[in-house]
């Protein structure tokens, strides 16, 4: 009795030491000297499951094949310290799906947590490798740095990231993309139509021309195919923008009431319809609204003439908004936020100078004052300016 008990001590003695020899040859990976190791993420490795279209934990035996693997980075929680990554072979860093630059092989790389922060500004940042399959040659440690030395940091390695962001499609972009087509579609069968007429209605230089015996209204009325065709147009450009404000959260003269909620491409485009035939009728109840006063003035004869020149410059001033929002919504600059509190400015700014322009090209020469042009102004121009303010936001 007393040999078998003998044995087994051995046994267990044995087993224990070769136990503690290969626990301790899956040694923890050590950092550099100058850094004081905080946490290994060796065991929050993830992978995306397009099954569930989410990512889920590296599962060992099951997802061994993957060469794509990420982790999530509490950036908030772990101010002040610093990532360190390495790979055994040559593998590709990627944060938020962006591709930043090349880990060498064996080679530590450190990203400052600051840094990131104050960059992506979010509280969790994903973290992506890409190299050979598994995790087994992936480590990243959240350290402390033991003196102040100048190792690379992620702002000292960013004039070499390659920054190559992949390309993402989301409602309001498919949107953006379908409007411009379809604004070009019409401003080609325009030109098509009348070739001459469109090419003077987007020229900024015939908005100043004043000469009554050239104007534009001689051979095109308001109510002509080119003209009406023209106002599609502007109409169009003024709702793409409306839209993008609401897509946005910015709640122009209260339009979400009427909208939807802008979940797919189909739907924005409903409301950009929408929107596009309001400001078509508006445009020509001004109309309407300009024959009626300018009759009361005795003004009837440049009524013609005045409207073209309001579509001309509404064309031009939204045409250039219009290009200015679809560039940076698809290079995804969110600049709407911090510019939500002077989002009026440049509208005021535009109608205020029209107002200026108008009485300027269409004052009859030689009269300084007009009282009957300025009052005329003033009713179709600044009335609804005002009116227009109060209720925009």
């Amino acid at each position: 009795m007393k040999s078998i008990s003998f044995t087994l001590f051995w046994a267990f003695l044995i087993a224990f030491s070769i136990s503690g020899t290969f626990a301790s040859g899956a040694a923890k990976v050590n950092p550099p000297e100058q850094y004081f190791p905080v946490y290994d993420y060796q065991n929050d490795w993830l992978v995306y499951n397009p099954q569930y279209k989410n990512y889920v934990h590296f599962s060992q035996g099951v997802n061994e094949g993957a060469r794509y693997v990420s982790l999530y980075v509490d950036l908030v929680k772990n101010r002040r310290y610093v990532l360190l990554l390495k790979a055994e072979t040559e593998s590709y860093l990627f944060l938020e799906g962006s591709l930043q630059n090349k880990i060498n092989r064996n080679e530590w790389q450190e990203l400052n947590i600051d840094s990131l922060y104050k960059i992506y500004k979010k509280d969790e940042l994903l973290l992506t490798i890409y190299g050979s399959a598994g995790i087994g040659d992936k480590s990243v440690l959240l350290c402390n740095k033991k003196k102040l030395n100048d190792p690379t940091t992620i702002e000292q390695a960013g004039r070499n990231f390659i920054n190559i962001k992949p390309i993402t499609f989301t409602p309001f972009g498919n949107f953006a993309a379908i409007s411009l087509i379809l604004i070009l579609i019409l401003s080609v069968w325009i030109y098509n139509a009348n070739p001459l007429s469109f090419i003077r209605l987007i020229n900024p230089i015939e908005f100043f021309n004043n000469d009554p015996r050239d104007q534009l209204s001689k051979i095109n009325k308001p109510y002509s195919n080119t003209v009406v065709f023209f106002v599609i147009i502007t109409s169009m450009l003024m709702s793409f923008i409306v839209v993008f404000f609401s897509a946005n959260k910015l709640n122009v003269f209260s339009v979400s009431t009427i909208l939807s909620e802008k979940s797919n491409t189909l739907e924005i485009l409903g409301d950009f319809f929408i929107l596009s035939a309001i400001f078509f009728l508006l445009t020509y109840v001004k109309y309407i609204c300009m024959v009626m006063a300018g009759n009361m003035l005795n003004l009837d004869k440049q009524v013609d003439i005045i409207f073209l020149k309001i579509i001309q410059s509404s064309y031009l001033f939204y045409a250039a908004l219009f290009l200015f929002v679809f560039t940076l919504s698809f290079n995804h600059i969110n600049w709407l936020t911090e510019m939500r509190m002077y989002v009026l400015a440049p509208f005021l700014l535009f109608y205020s100078a029209r107002f200026l322009a108008l009485y300027i090209v269409t004052k009859p020469p030689g009269s300084l004052i007009n009282l009957y042009l300025f009052s005329y102004l003033c009713v179709i121009e600044i009335i609804p300016l005002i009116v227009g303010i109060k209720f925009a936001l």
